[in-house]
């Protein structure tokens, strides 16, 4: 059975304990640190930050502008082997971050920032979360399932890049420092990429991140590709990091706000990704 930790109308530090926790606090600016256990966090009014810690997490913003990591932070090591969050923001301008295992991360009303601090997560248990939809039992990364264009962006934790959080390893592509959008963009059909730094390829599906990177020319290292991900049975679109010539791996799935059901390729095409969605921190 979960403990009840309940906070009070003002602003406060709540810590859980080493087993599962239902921490709630109604109002305030709150930091909110679970630490170990499958707990779930209601942080409720006010600007909060919420941290999961160690296991398989459930953390609920709700209104504010508020920070949310199912993991122990950014400055703290990673956590593999039993790690499967879901972060809901809510209303308000949140930071969501994106850490190892299987986690499904929802940002809401407003504008949301999903902050990847790796490029090759590590897998969580092999069962789902409870009640996790069918339609999302893919592979062991992050699912992010209201990506709005007009209003969220990805950031990419870039290491050696201005205060880069615990293990950071993504390469540094922004235009002019940290924060600023990616130096160079595409989207469009593979053949038209040539080097770009983020290319979004709309005019065919893959059915691995290997094979989008072949399809494109002249990426490099630290590139990012999104694609249609499409088996025949499966349609999603994934982030995928190149690792070398023809070679990449996918990190994300993910679904945007402004449609619904799986993926098209129109749809790929008609979400309307840009240069400032994709930003190096």
């Amino acid at each position: 059975m979960e403990k009840l930790i309940r906070g009070g109308p003002g602003s406060e530090a709540l810590f859980g304990s080493e087993a599962d926790d239902l921490i709630m606090d109604p109002k305030g600016n709150d930091w909110i640190d679970a630490r170990r256990g499958n707990d779930t966090i209601s942080a409720g009014e006010g600007s909060d930050r919420a941290i999961g810690g160690e296991g398989n997490d459930q953390i609920f913003g709700e209104e504010g502008n508020d920070d949310l990591s199912g993991d122990n932070g950014r400055n703290k090591p990673r956590i593999a082997g039993e790690d499967n969050d879901k972060l809901y923001g809510g209303p308000g301008d949140d930071v969501l971050y994106v850490g190892d295992g299987r986690d499904f991360l929802s940002g809401g009303a407003d504008n949301d920032t999903f902050v990847f601090q790796f490029h090759n997560p590590m897998p969580g248990l092999d069962n789902p979360m409870p009640g996790l939809e069918p339609r999302f039992l893919t592979p062991d990364i992050t699912t992010i399932v209201d990506f709005d264009p007009k209003e969220d962006t990805f950031a990419f934790d870039a290491v050696g890049l201005y205060n880069d959080g615990f293990g950071a390893n993504f390469i540094n592509n922004a235009s002019v420092q940290s924060g600023y959008p990616v130096s160079s963009f595409y989207s469009g059909a593979a053949s038209g990429a040539n080097g770009e730094h983020v290319v979004v390829i709309t005019d065919q599906p893959f059915t691995s991140a290997s094979a989008a990177a072949s399809a494109i020319s002249g990426e490099t290292a630290g590139d990012i590709i999104v694609y249609q991900y499409n088996d025949g049975i499966t349609r999603v679109a994934n982030l995928a990091y190149v690792t070398s010539d023809d070679h990449a791996h996918e990190f994300a799935h993910v679904s945007f706000a402004n449609q619904s059901g799986l993926f098209s390729l129109a749809d790929l095409a008609g979400a309307g990704l840009t240069a400032a969605d994709f930003t190096f921190v």
